[in-house]
């Protein structure tokens, strides 16, 4: 489910903006959408790859449920990182275009091409919510970690 509406909803804002003709090209909003997630997005990730180093040098198990949901949560951040490039370059390929000059069916292409920066926001925003959801799990998991490390010795009265 986390999959269609990750990929389905950016699907959507481009079918919507190009069939209604939509240009967006409004470059420095959403040229500062795009530098504040990825600003996120860079904190988010020096987080998952700390807590994952501190996973691994705990438990040494590379192959556990808790470093595999970090390393997804990593992947998904360096990849939201790449599609917010790819936002911000449509917007500003797409107001250096004269929308008006394009006539006919080019200007669905025109609309197609506007409509790549707010549905690559609209991922990297989504993406950003899964990720604060892995991040969640990771700190719970971690906290439960740290507690069962400190937690004090029984001392059972029988001399071994």
């Amino acid at each position: 489910m986390a999959r269609i509406i990750l990929f389905g909803l950016p699907a959507l804002i481009v079918v919507l903006l190009t069939a209604s003709q939509t240009v967006v090209d409004k470059a420095d909003a959403a040229l500062a959408a795009a530098a504040l997630l990825v600003g996120a997005l860079l904190a988010g990730f020096s987080q998952v790859a700390s807590w994952r180093e501190r996973i691994l040098t705990r438990t040494g198990d590379r192959d556990s449920v808790r470093v595999k949901a970090l390393n997804e949560a990593g992947a998904l951040i360096l990849f939201s990182i790449h599609v917010s490039v790819l936002a911000a370059v449509a917007v500003f390929v797409v107001t250096l275009l004269d929308e008006a000059s394009f006539e006919g069916w080019l200007r669905y292409v025109i609309a197609g091409l506007a409509s790549v920066g707010p549905a690559a926001l609209a991922f990297v925003a989504l993406s950003l919510v899964f990720v604060a959801n892995l991040l969640w799990d990771a700190f719970l998991n971690d906290e439960l970690d740290v507690a069962e490390e400190n937690r004090p010795e029984f001392d059972s009265g029988v001399d071994s």
